[in-house]
């Protein structure tokens, strides 16, 4: 029942850089837009394959066709680069500012400080709104069908390569940028996007991060490797005075009857380990069939495995310990661990009217037994 997911980065390595030369943009490269989770972006350096050149579409299908011959399904690293790639110059002495002015390669048919790409452009200059800054997800406003096809190119070549290898596992890892064109590509191949739950902004209701606004098709999770583990989060929020906020949206997830969600916020404000079960919870009541679980939410880790847009011996670094049950256990007294059986009995209780009631009580019995 196992299955074994290869993941599709974005970037290509140096050397498929060098010997490929002539596939690739000379002028830009790819990067991270600024975005919530890092408000100056990240300059990447990775090759920009032309969009215009049948051997670099040639090059990437081969790439595409390997890989999809080799795992039983793809996880998309940061799909807006095959949607909607934020550019930049890669010849600009200061890369840092250089890629906070950047511009995304399709939808930049009038701008000034980017004139190379008007002939990449697919959204036209009246599909873009001009108030907003050109990372925004809005920027694009409106796009014709006939233009979704052009921007889904690329994932129209995972998606025809995965089926002709009996596959249709994709999960595509859109964290903090959700461009139009790419939501409108995902929607067109029913494909899911991740929901960071530690991201939400509790006071946009529509916000993509809120487990509310996840789809069955979504893969939704606490955290990722790229984020802060979920117990110093929440060690944070209670430092900031705002645990009270998650635990008031929490009970609203968690507990069918109004009457009694004070109390259980209350319960969540007062305890880290009840707020982290409590966010562990809200990942199995969503609408998501797929929960991701990083392996410092897991286990309770308080090191950071990645600082985004750092280079450093220790980014990447990070281990499960070899005494994994023994730490899982002393964790889950400290109320960092995520505790398994008590969030997925939460879950099963926050589903009015469930027809689980004995398999949560049979899941708190042996979380009690196991304490």
């Amino acid at each position: 029942g196992w299955k074994v997911f290869g993941d599709l980065q974005i970037g290509l390595s140096l050397r498929d850089r060098w010997r490929r030369d002539a596939l690739f943009l000379d002028r830009y490269a790819l990067g991270a837009p600024p975005s919530r989770t890092d408000p100056l972006g990240q300059p990447w350096g990775y090759g920009v394959l032309r969009p215009d050149s049948p051997d670099a579409r040639a090059f990437f299908r081969a790439r595409i066709h390997k890989v999809a011959r080799e795992y039983d399904g793809l996880r998309i690293d940061h799909p807006h680069g095959l949607v909607c790639p934020w550019v930049y110059d890669r010849t600009a002495p200061d890369a840092l500012r250089a890629v906070a002015q950047g511009a995304r390669l399709h939808e930049s048919p009038n701008l000034s400080d980017h004139r190379p790409l008007t002939k990449y452009a697919i959204a036209r200059a009246d599909q873009i709104d001009p108030t907003v800054p050109r990372h925004a997800d809005a920027w694009v406003r409106a796009l014709d069908p006939d233009q979704i096809e052009r921007y889904a190119q690329s994932i129209a070549v995972v998606v025809d390569e995965l089926a002709a290898a009996g596959s249709h596992e994709i999960a595509c890892e859109v964290l903090s940028t959700a461009p139009f064109p790419l939501v409108e590509v995902l929607r067109r191949y029913a494909l899911g996007r991740f929901r960071v739950t530690q991201k939400a902004d509790l006071s946009n209701p529509r916000d993509g991060y809120r487990s509310e606004n996840a789809t069955a098709r979504d893969w939704i999770m606490a955290g990722t490797h790229d984020t802060a583990p979920l117990s110093v989060v929440v060690d944070g929020w209670f430092s900031a005075g705002t645990a009270n906020l998650r635990a008031a949206y929490l009970a609203e997830r968690l507990v069918p009857a109004e009457r009694d969600r004070s109390a259980f916020a209350e319960g969540l404000a007062r305890d880290r380990g009840s707020l982290v079960r409590g966010m562990c919870a809200d990942l199995f009541a969503s609408p998501a069939r797929h929960v991701l679980v990083f392996m410092s939410d897991l286990f309770g880790l308080a090191d950071v495995y990645n600082r985004p847009g750092s280079v450093t011996e220790e980014n990447w670094s990070l281990r499960v310990p070899n005494d994994f049950e023994s730490a899982h256990r002393a964790h889950l007294a400290s109320g960092t661990a995520m505790d398994v059986l008590g969030a997925l009995a939460l879950a099963l209780r926050a589903r009015e009217g469930t027809s689980h009631a004995a398999l949560a009580a049979e899941l708190e019995r042996a979380r009690l037994t196991r304490d």
